[in-house]
């Protein structure tokens, strides 16, 4: 009973990212045949393909030097790695991530690279903060999310939105480029076209960050499958939350004092995922 509710949940959630991942699909396909007829779509797969393919091909380290980072072996955190190694076990990934370390204050936790060569970063402050149980927690999300190859999936669609985007300014250049000889001519301007193109790299923005949010509602799920404590997950996301929080967030905490709209947020808001936390730590108490 207990794992179908959290299954229940997970599908609603896959089926919401199914949605939005098609519908940034068809939009730049839309874009694609706008600009060239059939030529355009397939120009913008072979395009996309070789800009992921170069992007895949990017090592985590990378990133992470970009960071600061540095290496933690596993004589350096036997315990995190310990909790690494069995939820990596439990969630089926065969090559354990490997862990390392941000010299900095501040509550940052990330995971850099594809499913069979993944890093997960974590700075000082937030193994200061959290206690074991919230490290845990913080952990399984980061291993649901290369379980289910979130980092794919976000990059795939970051590479739709930026053609999306490319080709949609060069429609829209296009057409503007044109309207004298619409003037001077008994041609109509193609405002339709026009507004298409002005509107579908926002379109486009807006489903990736909706995507984005979808995936960490997933990945909270997936990761109190592993877990069975979704009330320490909410305990760190809390946490992390308030340690970021500037000291005027922090005085202004139930007002609307410089509230980003949730549209134009990447990640849902700590306390729309602390509550669905809450409600399904009731939930299973209940089973």
């Amino acid at each position: 009973m207990r794992t179908s509710v959290i299954s229940s949940n997970s599908l609603r959630n896959f089926l919401h990212s199914l949605v939005l991942f098609t519908g940034m699909m068809a939009l730049l396909s839309l874009v694609g045949w706008l600009l060239m007829g059939p030529v355009g779509i397939g120009w913008f797969l072979f395009t996309g393909i070789v800009i992921l393919i170069g992007a895949t091909r990017i090592s985590p380290r990378v990133i992470l030097l970009l960071h600061g980072a540095r290496l933690l072996r596993t004589e350096d955190a036997p315990n995190l790695y310990k909790i690494l190694n069995r939820l990596s076990v439990q969630a089926g990934i065969k090559n354990c991530p490997i862990l390392y370390y941000i010299p900095d204050t501040t509550i940052n936790v990330f995971t850099s690279g594809l499913k069979e060569n993944t890093s997960i970063a974590l700075s000082y402050g937030i193994v200061r903060q959290l206690n074991v149980h919230e490290l845990t927690g913080v952990l399984a999300h980061e291993i649901s999310h290369i379980r289910s190859n979130d980092m794919l999936v976000m990059l795939v669609a970051s590479v739709i939105s930026s053609l999306t985007s490319v080709m949609a300014l060069a429609g829209s250049i296009l057409v503007l480029i044109y309207i004298p000889l619409y003037i001077l001519t008994d041609e109509t301007v193609p405002w339709a076209l026009l507004i298409i193109m002005m509107l579908a790299p926002t379109a486009s923005a807006l489903m990736q960050m909706a995507l984005s949010r979808t995936r960490e509602f997933s990945a909270d799920l997936d990761a109190v499958k592993l877990t069975n404590d979704p009330l320490s997950l909410a305990s760190a996301l809390e946490k992390i939350e308030y340690y970021q929080s500037s000291w005027l967030e922090k005085i202004f905490k139930h007002s609307q004092y410089i509230r980003i709209p949730l549209l134009l947020r990447t990640h849902p808001l700590v306390s729309d995922r602390v509550d669905r936390l809450k409600d399904l730590a009731i939930q299973l108490h209940d089973m």
